[in-house]
C-alpha cells in the first residue's frame, strides 16, 4: 500500500520576503507512519521544493500510483489548493482514497465534505493517532470507506449523510515525547530557507503544542482546544542535536505558539541543556515567539540565557495599544506590558518583531494612525509586521462577525491577513486594504527609520531593512488596493 502526502504548489506570504519552509506537519505524519506501519510505503511531495507546477504534479501522481493521498491546510488561505490536489487525484484514479486535515478542515468539516466531493475523509485536530488507525483499517479491510464510523477523529459522508466520530483528546507531553523526528529524509532538505532572516538553511522544530489563552481571533487556541503540552527538555534537546549534527542545520524555527509557555524554569533548563550539547549562540541561531506577559515573566535572566543559547529573534503579538481593543480580543495584556517586553528583548540582544492587528470593529483612520505611531515611536521594536483582522472559521471572532454580517468576503484565498474581508463600523474592507498599505509605508518609508535600520549594529535588523528595500514589499501591498 502506498501513501502520498502532498504539499501543493503555492505562493508564500510575500510580507515575510522570499522563503521556503519545510512542510513540517506532513513530515511528522510521514515519520509516524514509518514508525508504526513500516509495511506502508510513504512519500512526501513538496511541490515548492521540487519546483513542481500543477501539470508536473499530475504527472508525478500518475507515476506514483498511490492508494491513499493526504493533503492539508492549517492556513485557511490554502484551502482551495488542497482541494485542487485531491480533485486532481480523483480525476487520475477515482478509487484512490483522499484525506484532508488541518485547522480549516477541522473547523469546517461538514461544509467542506458537502462542497468538495473529492474529499473522502477529514481527520480532525492533531492527526497522528487517527491517521494510523485509518491506515490500519485500509490494510485490514482493503481500500474501502466501510466502517469508518468505528475510527475516532474522523468526518466523512456515508450514504449521503454527514458523519462525525468522537474526537481524540489533545496529545499529552508524554505522547509528544514518543513521536519520531520528522521525516526530513523524504524531502530535499537543502532547499528550505528564509532569506530575510539568515543565510543558513533552516528546519522547523516543535517543542510544544497549544496555548492556554483564548484570544478571540486565534485559530490555534481553537484547534488545540486551549490545551498546552510540551516535550521534555531532554527530548527537545535530543531533536535539536539531531538536526544540528545529523542534518547539519544551524538555524532552527521553533513552531511553538508561546515558547515554553513562558515558564522561566523550563526555559532555563532547556537553554542549559542546549549549551551542554554544544549548541550555543556562537554556532547556531533560532527563532521563537512568545506572549508579551510571558516575556516579562521570563525576565532579564531568562532572556539572557536564551540569547546565549542562540535565540536572536522573537515574534511578539502586541495587536493594539488600546485597552478596549485588547479586552475585546481577550488578549489578557496591556499596552504598557508590550513596551516593557520589547525593551527587555532589545536589552538582551534579541531582535524584537512586533505584530499588530489592524481593522477591529470600531477602527477608524485616526485610531490606525495612532496605533502605528505608538508602535514606531513609543514601543520602538526592531521590526513591525501589521496584519488585517482576519476572522478564521471556528474562532469566536468569526462567529461574532458572521452574526453581525460584517464578513463580506468568503473567498478563503483572501484569508491571509493582508486582504480586507470585513466591512467594519467605520471602514469598509476596501478602505482597510488601503490603510494596511499606509501602515507599512509609515514604518518602512520613513528615511529616519531606514537609515537607522541599515546602519544598526544588529545584523538581523540591518538585513531586514536592506531586504525590504530590495524586495518591493510595499509596492506589492499597494497592488492589493481595489
Amino acid at each position: 500500500m502506498k501513501l502520498l502526502l502532498i504539499e501543493p504548489p503555492k505562493k508564500f506570504w510575500f510580507v515575510m520576503g522570499e522563503y521556503l519552509p519545510p512542510p513540517y506537519n506532513l513530515l511528522l505524519l510521514a515519520a509516524v507512519v514509518e514508525q508504526n506501519l513500516p509495511d506502508i510505503e510513504v512519500k512526501v511531495i513538496d511541490c515548492q521544493a521540487e519546483a513542481l507546477d500543477w501539470f508536473s504534479l499530475e504527472e508525478r501522481i500518475k507515476q506514483e500510483k498511490p492508494d491513499i493521498v493526504g493533503s492539508g491546510s492549517h492556513a485557511t488561505c490554502n484551502v482551495y489548493k488542497t482541494v485542487r490536489v485531491l480533485d486532481l487525484v480523483k480525476r487520475i484514479n477515482p478509487e484512490t482514497i483522499t484525506i484532508a486535515g488541518g485547522n480549516h478542515f477541522t473547523m469546517m468539516d461538514e461544509v467542506s465534505l458537502t462542497e468538495y466531493s473529492n474529499i473522502d475523509v477529514i481527520i480532525r485536530y492533531e492527526g497522528e493517532k487517527a491517521l494510523i488507525e485509518v491506515l490500519k483499517h485500509f490494510t485490514h479491510n482493503g481500500i474501502t470507506k466501510k466502517d469508518l464510523k468505528l475510527i475516532t477523529g474522523l468526518s466523512f459522508i456515508e450514504n449521503g449523510t454527514f458523519k462525525r466520530t468522537p474526537d481524540y483528546p489533545p496529545l499529552t507531553g508524554e505522547e509528544l515525547d514518543k513521536l519520531p523526528y520528522p521525516a526530513y529524509h523524504l524531502v530535499p532538505l537543502e532547499k528550505y530557507h528564509f532569506a530575510m532572516m539568515s543565510d543558513n538553511p533552516y528546519v522547523i522544530l516543535e517543542g510544544a503544542r497549544g496555548c492556554t489563552h483564548n484570544c478571540t481571533f486565534c485559530s490555534q487556541q481553537v484547534f488545540y482546544r486551549q490545551h498546552f503540552a510540551t516535550k521534555s527538555v531532554s527530548r527537545i534537546a535530543d531533536e535539536m542535536e539531531w538536526m544540528y549534527n545529523d542534518l547539519g542545520r544551524k538555524f532552527f524555527w521553533f513552531a511553538d505558539d508561546n515558547f515554553c509557555n513562558g515558564s522561566p524554569k523550563l526555559i532555563e533548563s532547556l537553554c542549559q541543556e542546549m549549551r551542554s550539547r554544544g549548541i550555543t549562540g556562537d554556532n547556531s541561531e533560532w527563532f521563537a515567539q512568545m506572549r508579551v506577559d510571558s516575556i516579562i515573566h521570563v525576565g532579564d535572566s531568562g532572556l539572557a540565557s536564551m540569547n546565549r543559547a542562540g535565540n536572536y529573534w522573537q515574534l511578539v503579538g502586541a495587536e493594539s495599544p488600546f485597552s478596549e481593543v485588547l479586552e475585546a480580543y481577550q488578549k489578557g495584556i496591556q499596552g504598557d506590558q508590550t513596551i516593557e517586553a520589547i525593551r527587555l528583548l532589545k536589552k538582551n540582544n534579541i531582535l524584537a518583531q512586533l505584530m499588530m492587528v489592524l481593522g477591529h470593529e470600531n477602527e477608524t483612520r485616526e485610531s490606525l494612525k495612532e496605533s502605528m505611531k505608538w508602535a514606531t515611536d513609543v514601543v520602538k521594536p526592531d521590526l513591525i509586521i501589521s496584519m488585517l483582522l482576519t476572522p478564521y472559521p471556528g474562532t469566536p471572532m468569526y462567529n461574532e462577525l458572521l452574526e453581525k454580517n460584517r464578513i463580506i468576503d468568503f473567498n478563503w484565498t483572501n484569508y491571509d491577513m493582508i486582504h480586507g474581508v470585513c466591512d467594519m463600523k467605520y471602514l469598509t474592507a476596501k478602505e482597510l486594504q488601503r490603510e494596511l498599505y499606509l501602515a507599512y509605508r509609515h514604518v518602512f518609508d520613513s528615511w529616519r527609520r531606514r537609515f537607522a535600520g541599515v546602519l544598526t549594529r544588529n545584523k538581523y535588523k540591518r538585513r531586514i531593512y536592506w531586504y525590504y528595500m530590495r524586495a518591493g514589499v510595499i509596492g506589492q501591498l499597494k497592488k492589493l488596493i481595489p
